[in-house]
């Protein structure tokens, strides 16, 4: 396994860096291209083995994050395509998607303050039917999707609150960070619920809109795993079959669950439960979860670790490696600092859609 990093230096122009997000390389690049969040509201591309640096975009949001605070902070998520990007308050109500084409907002997205500062903002890019979405929380207990091309909202339904008849749908269930399978046809959710107790849940979005626009409230691939009792904890998947979720207990033991979200088991009426196919335990701290494909790899104070998937086992690590972001197109990590960046990219690599 080479395990052998590049540093570069972040260009003044980018710096205070508050985020990274991977875009695809356009014909010609040299090497892996990144969309830049500066301090200032910028928005740039920037290809480190290059360090050459385009502006894209400005960011400016003039409404206040949530009445309740709880230690907002801004990420960025880009589509596959590379078209589009969205700036989101994680612990707080509001996002932008904007158009890198033009520079210029393309949807203006609220989830609302419920309780918001609990969750990072639910939000992913998707693709159906060859055409850019975006799943976004639009209430702490409603996801929908948006064509972004045609501004459509694909899963239009009643809202409970207007329509009795809908009150089945009205879930008891704060949307968290969301991502997509490797394939794109999957979507994990790591909400909560009441009394506050993590519930990660995953469904089909292929179901979801073409079939089933309540299936990301019960639809018959609507599916959870209440084995976990925290959420906000790092969550990777490693490829269509297997998902790694970290928990931690009150007793201060951290553990890995590894969930197939194919293999579901009928606990009761209506209650789909999602298999683990394996458990390992693993000691609490600041961690980030990515991936080669095949392992586990996971980012602590020391540097980045690779972990068979099923032992729980160390093959491999890179010491004084924490990467914050991963690439999907090439599986390259990124590790930003003040004024430099360490990149690593794992020998094989499969893109992804989410």
């Amino acid at each position: 396994m080479a395990t052998i990093t590049v540093d570069v230096t972040v260009p003044d122009a980018l710096r205070p860096v508050v985020d990274v997000a991977a875009l695809p390389a356009a014909l010609g690049d040299a090497g892996p291209a990144w969309l830049v969040l500066s301090e200032d509201g910028r928005l740039a591309r920037w290809t480190p083995t290059t360090g050459e640096v385009q502006d894209v975009a400005r960011y400016r949001e003039e409404r206040l994050a949530s009445e309740c605070g709880g230690g907002v902070r801004l990420r960025l998520h880009v589509s596959r395509c590379g078209r589009w990007a969205a700036v989101v308050q994680d612990r707080g109500r509001y996002g932008t998607v904007v158009d890198l084409t033009t520079g210029s907002p393309a949807l203006k997205l609220d989830g609302g303050d419920y309780c918001c500062e609990t969750v990072p903002f639910a939000l992913a890019f998707a693709e159906h039917g060859g055409r850019p979405v975006v799943v976004h929380r639009t209430d702490w207990n409603r996801l929908d999707v948006t064509d972004l091309a045609s501004g459509e909202m694909l899963t239009a339904r009643n809202s409970p609150d207007r329509d009795e008849e809908d009150a089945e749908y009205d879930l008891d269930y704060f949307h968290g960070a969301l991502s997509l399978s490797p394939d794109g046809t999957r979507v994990y959710d790591g909400g909560w619920v009441w009394q506050p107790w993590g519930m990660p849940a995953v469904w089909s979005l292929t179901a979801w809109l073409h079939d089933n626009p309540y299936e990301s409230e019960d639809g018959p691939s609507y599916a959870v795993y209440p084995e976990v009792s925290e959420w906000n904890w790092p969550v990777v998947w490693i490829d269509d079959g297997r998902i790694a979720v970290y928990d931690r207990d009150d007793a201060g033991s951290g553990t890995i669950h590894v969930l197939d979200p194919t293999s579901i088991e009928l606990r009761s009426p209506g209650v789909r439960w999602i298999k683990a196919v394996a458990t390992f335990p693993w000691p609490v701290g600041d961690f980030g979860f990515f991936t080669d494909g095949e392992h586990l790899l996971i980012a602590d104070e020391a540097g980045l670790q690779g972990v068979d998937i099923t032992s729980g086992q160390q093959v491999f690590a890179i010491d004084g490696f924490r990467p914050a972001r991963q690439d999907r197109h090439t599986g390259t990590l990124i590790q930003v600092g003040s004024a430099n960046a360490r990149l690593w990219t794992p020998p094989e690599w499969t893109a992804r859609a989410g």
